[in-house]
């Protein structure tokens, strides 16, 4: 079964981890052991930022959590990516014994906006189960930090990631990846990558179990093609779609090799040679696509013929304007 992240009491303070970095099991078996037997109402301590926050455990029917509680704003996790398909590790435990690891959050106007838990949140609303929630008084820091611990233990996607960064260069470091970079304290490629990634439709990101499964480096790669080939993919994934809505489940590489594929015949398409035809000696009409291109040799058509063309392209112009 797997578990969601948790703060040991040693622990002096929440340092956010790289995606990458596996979480320490013995620190979720030590905050289980902790908090297991608590019942409503039971408070612990645990530090926070380096400062201690008394928590109250708090316990929701799940009927009424997604009313009484909200995710915070922070939180990089794109909730409506979070369907069955993609919380299929905690979902099975849930119906057997129910939520074991409680959740972070603090209380604002009577709703609790949950920092590390989203995925514990609707997996109690997906299964209708009890969701248990530690709140304490907790400033946007310690919450930030909360998240960042969560997502560390299942981290977010690159396209996810790359949303945040995007907004960060913007707001923070007026566009100096190389500053960002090191605020991050990763490379100025996986930065790009995950932006990259980010610019993604979202309706391919759906196609996914869950947006884990696109890699930076593939998102990138697929970022690319986006920027030549939007119009046949989109296409193709409008097609993918309905399919998916009809059951059919698309493994990883099959979504990716299936647009690949799309790009290698619309580049074929374009790789044709224009078909040319010559009505007479000067008058040349080239077609290659959607677009007809006539050459008039002015030395060889009369000037009466081609002003008989340049009024026909008036007439155009003036039907367009009315």
């Amino acid at each position: 079964m797997k578990r969601a992240p948790i703060i040991p009491k040693s622990s002096p303070a929440l340092v956010p981890a790289e995606p990458a970095s596996a979480p320490a099991a013995p620190m979720v078996d030590s905050l289980i052991a902790r908090v297991g037997a608590m019942a409503k109402g039971n408070t612990i301590t645990l530090p926070v930022c380096g400062r201690d926050v008394r928590f109250v455990l708090e316990t929701i029917p799940g009927n009424a959590v997604e009313k009484s509680t909200s995710v915070w704003a922070g939180n990089e996790r794109d909730q409506e990516f979070l369907t069955e398909d993609a919380l299929d590790d905690l979902i099975p435990s849930f119906l057997l014994t129910g939520q074991q690891n409680p959740a972070f959050g603090r209380k604002c106007n009577g709703v609790i906006e949950v920092a590390d838990g989203s995925r514990r949140r609707m997996t109690a609303i997906l299964t209708s189960n009890e969701y248990r929630i530690l709140v304490g008084d907790l400033d946007d820091e310690q919450m930030d930090s909360l998240c960042k611990t969560g997502n560390d233990y299942r981290p977010t996607s690159a396209y996810e990631r790359g949303k945040r960064y995007s907004l960060r260069l913007d707001n923070e470091f007026k566009g100096n990846i190389s500053a960002l970079a090191d605020a991050e304290n990763i490379s100025r490629k996986i930065i790009t990558r995950c932006i990259n990634t980010s610019k993604l439709p979202r309706k391919l990101i759906a196609l996914f179990s869950h947006p884990g499964e696109l890699s930076a480096r593939a998102g990138d790669t697929l970022s690319r093609l986006f920027n030549e080939y939007e119009a046949s993919l989109l296409g193709k994934i409008d097609d993918l779609t309905e399919n998916r809505k009809n059951g059919i489940v698309f493994e990883t590489e099959d979504i990716i090799q299936t647009l690949t594929e799309v790009v290698k015949v619309s580049k074929s398409t374009t790789l044709v040679a224009p078909i040319k035809r010559e009505f007479v000696p000067g008058a040349i009409a080239q077609y290659k696509g959607n677009k007809v291109v006539f050459s008039l040799d002015r030395a060889k058509i009369p000037e009466q013929c081609i002003e008989q063309m340049e009024e026909i392209l008036k007439q155009l112009v003036q039907s367009e304007a009315r």
